[in-house]
């Protein structure tokens, strides 16, 4: 290095002097702590914003319609020219009686399960069904003619005669010993081949069979009566050993026959 390049690095200070750096460009040191947003120019401030929830007061189209269930169709819709072309004036009912709906058909709820004017017509049955009382048979009786009384009597003939007949052909499938009645053969004999037909078998079988050996109730009573003086007498016994004084039993005499 030469001496003049010593020499000039030499002269540099150590110290920096805060008077010789201002600049005329620049700026004051109280502009340094700006941040570099707040520097940036803001945009014009629009009185008339657009806000978000008036879009369609905003957006440029077709003024928007509001259609009801009682709004009528008209000139513009593609059902409404279709029937104009085929002869229907605008107000005139539908139907070659002409007998149709004029005003829009509205809207209801439907939360059963049942078709489509089912509601109507029950309501309908129910209200012709209810708006007149049944006539008794007596008031009906007062009423009829002869003819009327004559055909009346007949039917009622006849249907006891069908009746009565029935009853003597189904005697033949009638269980005695069940007390039932049986309309068909498959049924009569499904019942005579079932458990409970013979387990009452059995059971009127043993009674018969008791009645023979014990010659019927009279003298199972004597039995019953001969055994129970047995075993008083028995008894007295017994409390005469023991040395028990036991009163004797009130005599009863048999009734007259």
């Amino acid at each position: 290095m030469s001496a003049d390049s010593v020499a000039r690095w030499n002269a540099i200070p150590m110290v920096r002097d805060e008077t010789s750096d201002s600049s005329p460009n620049k700026r004051p040191g109280s502009d340094d702590d700006v941040s570099l947003v707040s520097r940036s120019p803001s945009p014009p401030s629009q009185s008339d914003a657009m806000e978000i929830d008036k879009y369609d007061e905003y957006n440029r189209k077709p003024e928007h319609e509001v259609i009801t269930v009682e709004t009528k169709i008209n000139s513009s819709n593609k059902g409404f020219t279709m029937l104009a072309k085929l002869g229907w004036v605008e107000g005139q009912p539908l139907g070659l009686a002409g007998d149709g709906r004029v005003e829009p058909i509205p809207f209801v709820l439907k939360n059963d399960s049942t078709g489509l004017g089912k509601t109507n017509q029950d309501v309908r049955m129910i209200e012709s069904t209810v708006s007149t009382r049944r006539g008794l048979d007596s008031e009906r009786q007062t009423k009829e003619t002869e003819e009327q009384r004559r055909a009346r009597e007949e039917s009622v003939a006849k249907r006891e005669a069908v009746r009565s007949e029935i009853s003597t052909v189904l005697k033949a499938f009638y269980c005695e010993l069940c007390d039932k009645q049986f309309k068909t053969v498959g049924q009569y004999d499904e019942h005579t081949n079932s458990y409970a037909h013979h387990h009452k078998a059995r059971f009127r079988d043993m009674q018969a069979a008791q009645k023979v050996t014990f010659g019927g109730q009279e003298e199972l009573d004597k039995r019953k009566e001969k055994e129970r003086k047995r075993e008083e007498k028995e008894l007295r016994k017994l409390a005469k050993a023991v040395g028990i004084k036991m009163a004797k039993p009130p005599t009863v005499l048999a009734a007259p026959p």
